[in-house]
């Protein structure tokens, strides 16, 4: 299978339990498609708030499924831009 395919399955994943698998393969780029996800479940969001790439909390502070407890925690995350993207969505979200 593709790359592409590959990213294209955990995109549009439903199962909370196969994103825990994806994420436990932990192939390139599966963080990054869940964190983006408009399928994730909120608590393999919340798994994805301690990821070691910037990238990927930027994603999930962008993510408007991102429960507002997940968002009021990243808007203390070290990085500017995760804390600005999370104040961001909880604005959005109120």
């Amino acid at each position: 299978m593709f790359a592409e395919e590959y990213l294209a399955l955990v995109r549009e994943c439903r199962d909370e339990e196969k994103m825990f698998q994806f994420l436990k393969e932990d192939k390139p780029g599966v963080a990054l498609e869940l964190a983006k996800s408009k399928n994730v479940s909120p608590r393999i969001l919340d798994i994805l708030t301690r990821h070691v790439s910037i990238t990927v909390r930027h994603e999930v502070a962008k993510n408007p499924l991102t429960p507002v407890t997940t968002l009021q925690r990243l808007a203390s995350d070290k990085d500017m831009l995760v804390r600005d993207y999370a104040r961001r969505t909880l604005l959005a979200q109120n």
